[in-house]
């Protein structure tokens, strides 16, 4: 429910090949908005956890109701 875009692959770590998961635990208020975000698992690249997090922190929503906790996983992973 709400809007969880994926995050953008940051450019630098295409470059490089970065790939790797990103488990983060995160809170959700009442009127749907991301109160904080931790990454519980982290990739061993700094990148791609800042770019989970900001996604997390900066646009995903949810559909107002009572206060929530998630844990999800995000893939980054490149194109074959």
């Amino acid at each position: 429910e709400g809007r969880q875009p994926a995050p953008e692959y940051p450019f630098r770590a295409r470059r490089e090949g970065q790939e790797g998961v990103v488990g983060i635990r995160f809170r959700v208020g009442e009127d749907g908005r991301v109160l904080g975000a931790e990454a519980v698992s982290p990739s061993p690249w700094k990148l791609l956890n800042d770019a989970a997090l900001r996604v997390i922190r900066e646009r995903w929503r949810f559909s107002t109701g009572p206060a929530r906790l998630y844990e999800v996983s995000i893939r980054f992973q490149l194109g074959k």
